[in-house]
C-alpha cells in the first residue's frame, strides 16, 4: 500500500533530488517497483485531465424552451385548446417543436464536433521500472515515475528534473515565452518562485527542443499546473451572448405590449357584446401576433447556417449563439506566439563590419564574403540537423540553431559539408550562466572557398574555436574583428558601432546573436570554457525573430477598417511584442507598452485607463489576461480573445467569444466558443464577417416581423371599434405569422452578407437590436399597412352595404379573405425589398438568395391555396376572389414596395451627404 501523497508542482522546486525522491519512495537511477507503481495507479488514477461534463440533451432542450417566447406559445396554445380551437393550438405549438427541433439537434451537434477534434490518444513515454526502461502509455504514469527525457519528447505530467545534459523545453504552450527554456537539477529557494523560472520542473503539456534528460514525476492529472488551469476556467461562469441579451429585452418588451394589447381588445369586445369565446381567443391571437413567435425558429436557422458557412471557412462553432456575439466583437485580444506569429524562429538579419543584410520574408540577398564565413559559422557551432526527406528542409533539435541551419542551407551552406569539411573535435556546451556555446574543429590542409576563409581566423593553428551566444556578451571576449576578408582590431570606434548595431536590432524586436571564433593548438582539458572563449575574432551578428504570419497583417487590417481594436497579449519580451505589434499594424511606434509587473501595481480603475490607450501587453500571466479582459469589458467593449496555448485559458472563457486555433491544446479549445481548424489568424476575420451577417439577417427579420405584426393588430383591433365586423379570423393570424413569419423568415435567413458589411464599425453591447433604423422603420410602416388594409377592408364593407349597419355572412367572409390575401401579398413584396438595408431592389436581383425566392413561391401557392381550395376555405373561413380582387392585392403590395424603396434612397442620400461633410 502506498503512502506517498501526491502534491502540486509548485511544491517541489524548493528540495533537492534526494528530497523529492525520498518523499516520492522512488529511485533516481531505478526508478519505481511495478507493484508499487500499480498500487498507485489505484490510488490516483490515471494520468489524464477530468473530461468537462458537456451539456445534456435535456439541459439544451430546457435552454431552447425556457425563453419568454415559448412561453407567451406555450400559454397561447393552451388558452386555444381549452376554448375548443384544436386547429389554433396545432398551429402554435406547430412553430414550437419546429425551432425547439432545429436548436436542440445543431447545439448538440456542434459539441458533438469537437469532442471528434480532440486528440483522444496519449502519448508512449520511456519509463524506468525496476531499473528497465520500457515504453508506457503516458496515462498510466504515477507519482514517483522516472521517465527518460530527450530531443523530441513531449512532457507526459508534471516533473522534477533530476539529470539534465544541456536539456531545453519549449513552454510556449503553458507561459507564452517563444525561446526554449534551459533546464538545471539544482534546488530553487524563494517565495513565489514564477512558473517561468522554476527550471528544474518540467510541465505537462510542454516538450523538450534539445538535449537529453531524466526526471521524476511529480504530478498527474488534475494536480499538474495543466490541471490547476482547467479547473480555473471551469469556475468563469459562463456570461449569456450580446443577442441572447438583446433578445431578452425584446422579448420582454413585446411581451408586455402583448398582454396589454389582449387585455383591451378582449375588454373592448365584452363592452360590444361580443361571443366572449371569439373575443378571448382573438386577443390571445392578437397576443401571438405582435410577438415575432418566428423568431425563435429563424434566428436558430440562420445561427446554424452561418455556423455552417463558418465551418467551410474552417472554423467550427461550439456554442450555437457565439456566432452573432462575433458579429458585435470591439476588440480582439490576441496571443502573440503561433497566433500572430509563426512560433518558427527565422534569421532575418545579418551584420557584419562590412555590410548588413535583409533575409526577412524569403528575402535571398547577395551575401559578401564575410556574411557567408558568419553563417557558416554558426552553423557549424550547432546541434541542429536538417531533415531532407520531404524535399524541403525541415530543423530538428533546438529552434533557433534550427534558424541558423536552414539560414545556411538557403546559401548552400549545407550544415553536412560543412560538420566533414570541419570535423568537430570538442565542445564547451551552452549553459544559462554563460548564454553560449563552443565547439571546436580540426581545420583542414588546404582547400577552398567558406571554409577556406574561415580557416584563416585559425590564423595557422591547428584548430579552429566557434562561439556562439548573446550579441550582448561576446563582444566583450572579443579584441579583433574581420572586415572585408580580413581581420583587424576591434578599437573603440567599432565597438561602439557594435553596441548601437546591437541596439538597434534589438529594438526592432530581434534575437542578437553574436558569433566569434580563434585558432587553438589543442583542445583544452575538461573543455574548460575560459581557455577558449577570450582572444576573439568576431564575425558579425545574426537577429532572429519569430515572424509575424504573413496573413495576419492583411488580418488587422480588415479588423482595423470594420470598426474593431486589436490587442496583443503575451507572455514574451516588451521589445519584441511592440516591433512585432508595429509590423502588423495593431500598435503605433510610440505607442505604450504595459508589462504584467506595471499591470500588478494598478488598481482597476487605472488598468481601465490603461487599456484603452495600450495595446501591447507583455510579460503576463493568465491572471493578469483575466484582469485585462475584464477590465476591457467593464469599459463597455465586447471582447474576443484568440489563442493556442494553456495559459489563454482562462481568458478565452472570461471574454464574451473564445477564439482558440485548432493545433492548440484541448484545455484552450473546451473554453473556447469557436476553434479556428486552420490555426489561421485570418479566419478570425471570416469568422467576424460571418456573424455580423447573421445578425443583420436578424435585425432584418425582427423589422419584417414586427412592422407586419403591428399591422396585423392594428387591423384586427381597431375596425371593431368602429362598429366594423373583425378583419381577420383567429386562424388567419397564425397561419400569416406561420407562413410569412416562417418560411418567409427562414428565407431572409441564408442572406449574404452585404457590401459594407466590414467596413461600418460593430454595433455597441448597449445599442438596441430596433438602432440603425430599424425601429423607425417599424414605426412607419406598421402604420402605413394597418391603415391601407383597414381603408381595403372599409371599402369592401361599404360596397356590401355595411353603411346600412351591418352585412352578410358572405359580405364578411368576403372583406376577410381580400385583407387576408392583400396583406400575404405585401409580405411577399416586402420580402424582397428587405434583402438589403440600403441597396435597391433591382440591383440585389433574384439569384443572391434563391432560397428565399423559393419560400415567395411556396408561400404565394400555399396562400392561393388556402383561397381557393374547398377542404381549406373550410378551414380559414375563406372564398374564392376574382382576378380583380386579385390584382388590388398585387397592386397594393407594389405600393408598399415603392415606399419601402423610396425609404432606401433616402437613407442612401443621407449616407452620402453625411460622408461629404467634414469632419
Amino acid at each position: 500500500m502506498s503512502t506517498v501523497t501526491e502534491h502540486s508542482s509548485a511544491d517541489w522546486h524548493g528540495r533537492e533530488v534526494t528530497a523529492v525522491t525520498a518523499e516520492l519512495g522512488t529511485n533516481a537511477t531505478v526508478g519505481l517497483d511495478e507493484q508499487v507503481a500499480i498500487g498507485r495507479l489505484g490510488e490516483f488514477g490515471y494520468n489524464e485531465l477530468e473530461e468537462r461534463a458537456g451539456r445534456s440533451v435535456w439541459k439544451i432542450l430546457w435552454e431552447q424552451v425556457s425563453s419568454i417566447l415559448i412561453v407567451i406559445l406555450v400559454v397561447a396554445a393552451g388558452l386555444a385548446a381549452a376554448l375548443g380551437k384544436a386547429i389554433d393550438a396545432s398551429a402554435i405549438l406547430a412553430i414550437v417543436v419546429l425551432f425547439v427541433v432545429l436548436g436542440v439537434v445543431q447545439e448538440y451537434r456542434a459539441q458533438k464536433a469537437i469532442a471528434a477534434l480532440k486528440q483522444m490518444a496519449a502519448p508512449l513515454v520511456r519509463v524506468v521500472r525496476d531499473g528497465q526502461v520500457r515504453e508506457l502509455s503516458a496515462r498510466e504514469l504515477v507519482p514517483g515515475d522516472l521517465v527518460r527525457l530527450e530531443t523530441g519528447s513531449v512532457i507526459p505530467a508534471d516533473v522534477r528534473i533530476v539529470e539534465s545534459v544541456n536539456l531545453r523545453t519549449q513552454e510556449a504552450a503553458l507561459t507564452g515565452e517563444s525561446e526554449p527554456v534551459d533546464k538545471t537539477v539544482v534546488a530553487i529557494h524563494g517565495v513565489d518562485i514564477p512558473l517561468g523560472d522554476r527550471t528544474n520542473l518540467a510541465f505537462l503539456g510542454t516538450s523538450v527542443t534539445y538535449g537529453r534528460g531524466s526526471a521524476v514525476v511529480v504530478a498527474t492529472g488534475m494536480t499538474t499546473e495543466l490541471g490547476r488551469i482547467a479547473d480555473l476556467i471551469q469556475d468563469v461562469a459562463q456570461e449569456p451572448t450580446l443577442l441572447q441579451k438583446r433578445l431578452d429585452k425584446l422579448a420582454k418588451l413585446l411581451a408586455a405590449v402583448a398582454v396589454v394589447i389582449a387585455v383591451i381588445v378582449f375588454l373592448s369586445g365584452l363592452i360590444r357584446g361580443e361571443e366572449t369565446s371569439l373575443i378571448l381567443l382573438t386577443a390571445v391571437s392578437l397576443a401571438v401576433a405582435i410577438v415575432p413567435e418566428g423568431l425563435p425558429a429563424v434566428l436558430t436557422f440562420t445561427l446554424a447556417l452561418g455556423a455552417q458557412r463558418m465551418l467551410v471557412r474552417r472554423a467550427l462553432v461550439r456554442r450555437l449563439a457565439a456566432v452573432e456575439t462575433l458579429g458585435s466583437v470591439t476588440v480582439i485580444c490576441s496571443d502573440k506566439t503561433g497566433t500572430l506569429t509563426e512560433n518558427r524562429m527565422t534569421v532575418t538579419v545579418l551584420e557584419t563590419p562590412h555590410g548588413s543584410f535583409d533575409l526577412a520574408a524569403g528575402k535571398t540577398p547577395e551575401l559578401n564574403d564575410d556574411a557567408h564565413v558568419l553563417l557558416a559559422a554558426a552553423a557549424l557551432c550547432n546541434d541542429a540537423v536538417l531533415d531532407r526527406r520531404s524535399g524541403h528542409p525541415e530543423a530538428v533539435g533546438d529552434p533557433t540553431e534550427g534558424a541558423l541551419v536552414i539560414a545556411a542551407d538557403r546559401f548552400a551552406l549545407r550544415k553536412e559539408d560543412l560538420d566533414s569539411g570541419l570535423p568537430r573535435v570538442g565542445e564547451v556546451p551552452f549553459d544559462s550562466t554563460r548564454k553560449r556555446m563552443t565547439t571546436m574543429h580540426g581545420t583542414p590542409q588546404g582547400g577552398s572557398g567558406v571554409l577556406d576563409m574561415l580557416v584563416t581566423v585559425a590564423d595557422g593553428a591547428p584548430l579552429l574555436a566557434v562561439v556562439k551566444g548573446a550579441g550582448d556578451g561576446i563582444p566583450d571576449l572579443c579584441n579583433r574583428i574581420v572586415h572585408d576578408g580580413g581581420i583587424r582590431l576591434l578599437d573603440d570606434a567599432a565597438r561602439r558601432r557594435l553596441h548601437s548595431s546591437i541596439e538597434r536590432m534589438a529594438e526592432n524586436g530581434l534575437r542578437v546573436l553574436a558569433v566569434a571564433a580563434r585558432g587553438l593548438t589543442d583542445v583544452p582539458s575538461d573543455g574548460q570554457a575560459e581557455e577558449v572563449e577570450r582572444d576573439l575574432v568576431l564575425l558579425g551578428l545574426v537577429g532572429m525573430v519569430d515572424p509575424p504570419r504573413s496573413e495576419a497583417r492583411d488580418a488587422i487590417a480588415r479588423c482595423a477598417t470594420a470598426g474593431i481594436r486589436p490587442i496583443m497579449i503575451t507572455g514574451d519580451h516588451p521589445r519584441t511584442a511592440r516591433a512585432i505589434a508595429v509590423d502588423l499594424g495593431m500598435a503605433a511606434p510610440d505607442s505604450p507598452t504595459l508589462t504584467g509587473r506595471e499591470l500588478e501595481q494598478m488598481d482597476s480603475d487605472a488598468l481601465r485607463a490603461a487599456v484603452r490607450i495600450t495595446s501591447v501587453f507583455a510579460r503576463v500571466s493568465p491572471e493578469h489576461k483575466l484582469r485585462i479582459v475584464e477590465a476591457l469589458q467593464a469599459n463597455g467593449e465586447v471582447v474576443a480573445m484568440t489563442g493556442d496555448g494553456v495559459n489563454d485559458a482562462p481568458a478565452l472563457k472570461k471574454a464574451d467569444i473564445g477564439v482558440a486555433m485548432g493545433s492548440g491544446t484541448d484545455v484552450a479549445k473546451e473554453a473556447a466558443e469557436v476553434v479556428l481548424l486552420d490555426d489561421n489568424f485570418a479566419t478570425i476575420v471570416a469568422a467576424v464577417e460571418e456573424g455580423r451577417v447573421v445578425y443583420d439577417n436578424v435585425r432584418r427579420f425582427v423589422g419584417f416581423s414586427i412592422s407586419g405584426n403591428f399591422a396585423k393588430v392594428l387591423i384586427v383591433a381597431i375596425p371593431p371599434l368602429f362598429g366594423l365586423p373583425l378583419y381577420l379570423l383567429p386562424i388567419m393570424i397564425l397561419w400569416s405569422n406561420l407562413l410569412t413569419d416562417g418560411l418567409l423568415g427562414l428565407g431572409m435567413g441564408v442572406e449574404k452578407a452585404e457590401r459594407d458589411t466590414m467596413r461600418r464599425p460593430p454595433y455597441s453591447p448597449t445599442e438596441s437590436i430596433l438602432s440603425r433604423g430599424i425601429g423607425i422603420q417599424i414605426a412607419w410602416l406598421g402604420p402605413v399597412i394597418g391603415v391601407a388594409l383597414i381603408a381595403v377592408g372599409w371599402a369592401v364593407w361599404n360596397n356590401s352595404g355595411g353603411g346600412g349597419g351591418s352585412i352578410t355572412p358572405e359580405a364578411e367572409a368576403l372583406l376577410a379573405t381580400i385583407v387576408f390575401t392583400s396583406l400575404a401579398f405585401i409580405q411577399l413584396a416586402r420580402a424582397l425589398a428587405s434583402r438589403s438595408f440600403v441597396e435597391p431592389v433591382w440591383r440585389t436581383g433574384l439569384r443572391g438568395n434563391r432560397v428565399l425566392v423559393g419560400m415567395i413561391l411556396v408561400a404565394l401557392v400555399l396562400q392561393l391555396g388556402v383561397v381557393y381550395l374547398p377542404f381549406a376555405q373550410d378551414i380559414f373561413g375563406t372564398v374564392p376572389l376574382s382576378p380583380a380582387e386579385l390584382a388590388a392585392g398585387v397592386l397594393l403590395a407594389l405600393g408598399l414596395l415603392g415606399l419601402m424603396e423610396a425609404d432606401k434612397a433616402l437613407r442612401r442620400r443621407a449616407a452620402r451627404m453625411s460622408q461629404r461633410t467634414p469632419g
